[in-house]
């Protein structure tokens, strides 16, 4: 069954359950603390009845006629007598009057009973009163009982209406807080990134809105790094594309020398490798920010492997007639072998772009302090102070040393290492850069 729309409000259904559970909490007071209060204040009901009871019977034996003013004269205000006539004359009070009661009575017991009444028990006195029954009992809206009970019930009341309302109050402020956080986040889903919550409180709600600030913070950088992404992938897509076809039109001019001809493909298959190049590393890196992507690991030597990739760039160092100080010591490790493969084709390459003709290129693998740590150095210009910030930002060149590549090598890299749960980083001057890899054992 669904509920009314009313019921649908956070603030009506919390302010219910908070004034039933609040009820609950009273009537459970009140059956169990002060049980033994109303039973105390009733003993003394009776005891009191009781007294009277002997003081009306002795009165009556020394000839004074017991009426209503008489017990007003003892200063009564609160006990009431009636006079039930014979022992015959109980009929109508059969409801709480027994026939047992009555022979006790006439038998000169003075007979205490008790009558129910809402959240506590009245007591009243029956006694012989020379052949005629006589019944004290306490006028209920002025005995101490019925009074302390109803100061209860009044205290109950008050105390349910004033907590109540303050918990009303406490719970108003804080779905109006909940309100301006949905209303926040409504706009968020718009799209708008901009929003932003003030608070000066250090509780639950002061921290839901700073956290909300802090995400929409991200949101806003992350709007800004996709709309740049896109941006540099367009770059980085139409240059080789507008090379290509340029020079494919170039082709088909009918003048061409061989010379020509053969600049014209060259180019043309330079840049299609470019594009391939660009294609794979933009796969890759959407494969290693997929966060379902867990890299599996198997056992194999990073050693043997380092060596392997100087092997696999052979062409390019020969090229540049740049030699290598290998110092690496037989190491197992536990990952990616295909994966961290490319960090170490990456590192090497930039190593090799930057050196000068006739370097050295150093590679050095050790462990420390539980980690694998891979060094590899060269001496190159070193990288400039005002983008040793921004180098591992994807699509980010260097243009004045880096006029090929697209700029991913770097991002790749970190990416990967950071997946292997390791550590990529470098530190560079003039002549002299190393970029080095922990990785944990």
């Amino acid at each position: 069954m669904r509920l009314p729309k009313l019921f649908h409000s956070m603030y009506i259904k919390w302010t219910l359950a908070f004034v039933a559970l609040l009820l609950i909490a009273q009537a459970m007071t009140a059956a169990f603390s002060f049980r033994a209060i109303i039973s105390e204040t009733s003993g003394i009901l009776a005891d009191k009845l009781m007294r009277k009871a002997a003081l009306v019977l002795d009165l009556h034996d020394r000839g004074y006629e017991i009426t209503e003013s008489i017990m007003y004269e003892l200063g009564d205000t609160d006990i009431s007598v009636t006079f039930l006539g014979s022992h015959n004359g109980y009929t109508s009070y059969r409801n709480i009057i027994s026939l047992e009661m009555v022979y006790r009575a006439g038998q000169g017991e003075f007979v205490l009973e008790h009558r129910n009444e809402p959240f506590h028990r009245v007591p009243y006195v029956l006694f012989d009163m020379r052949g005629q029954l006589v019944m004290l009992s306490p006028i209920l809206p002025q005995n101490e009982l019925t009074l302390f009970v109803d100061g209860i019930a009044r205290a109950m009341v008050l105390n349910t209406v004033l907590s109540s309302a303050f918990v009303s109050a406490a719970l108003l402020i804080i779905i109006l807080k909940i309100r301006k956080i949905t209303a926040a986040t409504r706009e968020v889903a718009k799209g708008n990134f901009n929003v932003e919550l003030f608070t000066r409180n250090d509780d639950e709600i002061g921290e839901l809105m700073r956290n909300f600030n802090t995400m929409t913070k991200e949101l806003r950088q992350s709007e800004y790094l996709k709309k740049d992404f896109v941006s540099s992938v367009s770059h980085e897509f139409k240059t080789p594309i507008t090379a290509i076809e340029g020079f494919a039109r170039l082709l088909k001019s009918k003048d061409l020398t061989a010379e020509q001809y053969d600049e014209y493909t060259e180019i043309i298959v330079k840049e299609t490798a470019r594009l391939s190049n660009l294609s794979t590393n933009l796969l890759r890196l959407s494969l290693l920010d997929n966060s379902d992507f867990t890299p599996e690991a198997s056992p194999f030597y990073i050693d043997e492997q380092l060596r392997s990739t100087i092997l696999l760039l052979q062409r390019a160092w020969e090229e540049k007639n740049i030699s290598f100080d290998i110092q690496a010591e037989e190491m197992l490790y536990n990952g990616n072998e295909e994966l961290l493969s490319q960090v170490w084709i990456n590192l090497l390459q930039n190593a090799i772009k930057f050196s000068p003709a006739g370097g050295t290129i150093a590679v050095k693998l050790s462990s420390i302090s539980g980690h694998l740590l891979i060094e590899i150095t060269n001496g190159g210009p070193g990288i400039a102070p005002l983008h040793k910030d921004k180098i591992f930002t994807r699509f980010y060149k260097d243009t004045k040393h880096n006029q090929d590549g697209n700029g991913l090598g770097l991002p790749i890299a970190k990416r990967i290492v950071e997946l292997s749960k390791g550590e990529i980083g470098f530190s560079s001057e003039k002549g002299n850069t190393v970029f080095y890899v922990k990785l944990p054992k």
